[in-house]
């Protein structure tokens, strides 16, 4: 009983809803000496009872996995009479297939159900033997079933609360526009590629992309013109990303793009992708009403050198951006 207590006490602890129920029902075993203790999911919709844990220790064995139908089991006439134990089965309920099958005669269970009354599943114990079930592991027995539906809807809890948080991180790092990374997003990931890049020794380069003349195609054309083209610019910067490549929008027309180089020749690779990039801003685009010819953006890629802070390193970016602009404005003069 100690090792069982101890059991119980850790799976606490640890917030682990099977050790617990585990635990739960092997308490309810040792305590009433019945050959098989489980646990229960019901899918009342679907008609269906299943075994979801269970300890055997005789001749009856009631396995993890077993499904029933919910109407010809002991745990839904036990419910519907409210008659949780019983030492003669097939005087009390003789009209159960199963149980005259399986030889049971003592029986017990106990409702796990839910605040909201929904009847989540059942805590049972059962053997092929006659043998007396005493006011206490009676008392046991519902105890049991309420401290397992107070764990489930905890379990619930938290699942949900999870899931909320992961959703509101999402919001919080994700541009409502795009779906891409956000600033905030970019700093997070690009802090973790320094860090291993760091051990590795890996050459990290970061791009920044500003588009060119944004301002005048939103007052020419109309915002959700701009926001087409800003869609289409960023689908085609994510289907031209290569594995390990982190995109994040940064502001109204700008894009960072950081990642891997690799090969023998770094200063090549990096002048690759830089026209990869540009490529993927350059082209004919449908902007709803007419279609755009646009000549690109502005790229300025550079190499991350060792130690080098994150702030520092996008603003070398953003220079040389700048750089690529100005060269770019004077070839459209000449």
């Amino acid at each position: 009983m100690d090792d069982i207590l101890k059991e119980l006490t850790q799976s606490i602890d640890n917030n682990n809803l099977e050790l617990q129920v585990r635990a739960l029902i092997q308490l309810l075993q040792q305590s009433t000496g019945l050959e098989s203790a489980y646990f229960t999911r019901i899918d009342v919709d679907k008609g269906v009872q299943h075994i979801v844990y269970s300890i055997n220790t005789g001749q009856l064995q009631l396995n993890e996995g077993l499904s029933v139908n919910w109407d010809d089991t002991l745990c839904k006439r036990a419910i519907e009479q409210q008659q949780f134990v019983t030492t003669d089965v097939s005087a009390c309920w003789g009209d159960s297939a199963a149980a005259a099958e399986l030889g049971i005669n003592t029986y017990i269970s106990a409702p796990v159900e839910l605040s909201d009354g929904h009847l989540y599943g059942t805590v049972c114990a059962a053997s092929t033997e006659k043998t007396a079930v005493s006011d206490k592991s009676a008392s046991l027995l519902l105890l049991i079933g309420r401290l397992i539906a107070v764990q489930v809807e905890r379990e619930k809890l938290l699942q949900q609360l999870a899931l909320e948080n992961r959703h509101y991180r999402n919001v919080a790092l994700t541009d409502p526009l795009t779906g891409l990374g956000n600033r905030r997003e970019l700093e997070l990931e690009l802090q973790r590629e320094l860090a291993n890049s760091q051990r590795s020794g890996s050459a990290i380069f970061v791009a920044y992309i500003d588009l060119d003349n944004f301002k005048t195609i939103n007052d020419q054309y109309g915002h959700d013109a701009g926001d087409r083209l800003l869609l289409a610019i960023a689908a085609n910067l994510k289907k031209g990303r290569r594995e390990g490549d982190f995109i994040a929008r940064v502001g109204g027309d700008e894009f960072v793009v950081f990642g891997l180089l690799t090969g023998n020749d770094i200063m090549h690779a990096a002048k690759a992708l830089r026209e990869q990039l540009f490529n993927s801003t350059e082209g004919r685009f449908d902007i709803a009403d007419t279609f755009l010819h646009y000549k690109g953006g502005s790229v300025g890629l550079v190499i991350a050198e060792p130690g080098e802070k994150i702030s520092h390193l996008l603003k070398r970016a953003d220079e040389e951006m700048y750089r690529d602009k100005k060269r770019r404005a004077t070839a459209r003069r000449y």
